[in-house]
């Protein structure tokens, strides 16, 4: 299986991440992270807009009250998608170190938003962090992450799937969709040789993992049992997500950060964004209700 282009229009994002579909208005989303941008377009990449943010972004979710809940570089905040984007800060989790930035996020099904942290100047530093926001306000999961990235549910809420890439590993937690408590954490899936980034989860419960430097998302069963790749004319995957009036369209984010030269003329199309029909369907998106 290969994926194709998205929009061969469209522009490359320098740290594309967090790519998630709005099912209410058909609109697909991703973000450039160092770009501080968050990117829109249709289920076929046209009508495209684009929206700057006062400072890095690592992810966004549209939110059931209009706008977006995203992770700033600092912490929380509610945006308004406008030109002139209007940033409220929701909470501020008081970072372990100064060089922390909010990375991959992304709602559970009842609309809590879960993002994670990540040392943005030392990445074998584990000063990240995983935390919960919901009406309740702040709660930290997980302290002494290296890279926070992927998150994921199973079709029936029952496990909450996380990924530290540092650790090259995805994990498992029992998960009480009723309460947003996550427990008894276990490594599901260790990597060897590739780095583990973004994922989603679709009906059937398999895990498609997005392998930064691996030109690849990785499709597994829920048992974390290899099942097949889909090839991405990009070196650097970052994030996948299902979409499309069916949500058997997967759409898969790339960068081209760090590239040098001579490895960005072998792959012209780091940083695009791209798509595939598959089988399954996804899961549609909940919005974040904060």
């Amino acid at each position: 299986m290969k994926a194709e282009l998205l929009n061969p229009e469209l522009p490359a994002s320098e740290l594309g991440e967090g790519v998630n579909w709005d099912p209410r208005a058909k609109k697909l989303y991703w973000v450039d992270i160092i770009g501080k941008c968050i990117h829109r377009t249709d289920a076929a990449g046209g009508d495209y807009q684009s929206y700057k943010t006062p400072s890095m972004i690592g992810f966004m979710a549209i939110a059931e009250d209009g706008g977006c809940v995203a992770g700033l570089r600092d912490g929380f905040y509610k945006l308004d998608l406008a030109e002139n984007v209007n940033a409220r800060p929701l909470s501020h989790p008081g970072f372990a170190h100064r060089d922390n930035r909010f990375n991959d996020g992304k709602c559970d099904r009842r609309g809590r938003v879960w993002g994670g942290t990540m040392n943005d100047l030392d990445h074998k530093n584990p000063t990240g962090a995983l935390y919960r926001l919901d009406e309740n306000g702040l709660h930290t999961q997980e302290e002494g992450v290296f890279i926070s990235n992927g998150l994921g549910w199973s079709p029936d809420n029952k496990v909450m799937y996380y990924i530290d890439t540092g650790r090259n590993t995805l994990f498992t937690y029992d998960y009480d969709i009723e309460t947003g408590d996550a427990a008894n954490r276990k490594p599901l899936i260790v990597f060897d040789g590739k780095r583990p980034d973004g994922m989603c989860v679709d009906s059937a419960g398999r895990l498609y993992v997005a392998l930064w430097g691996g030109w690849a998302v990785d499709i597994y069963a829920p048992d974390g049992k290899y099942i097949d790749s889909i090839a991405v004319d990009a070196p650097q995957v970052s994030c996948c997500c299902f979409g499309g009036d069916d949500l058997k369209t997967l759409y898969i984010s790339t960068a081209y950060v760090g590239l040098p030269p001579e490895k960005r003329a072998a792959a012209p199309h780091a940083g695009k964004t791209f798509k595939i029909r598959m089988d399954i369907a996804g899961l549609p998106e909940t919005p974040a209700r904060i």
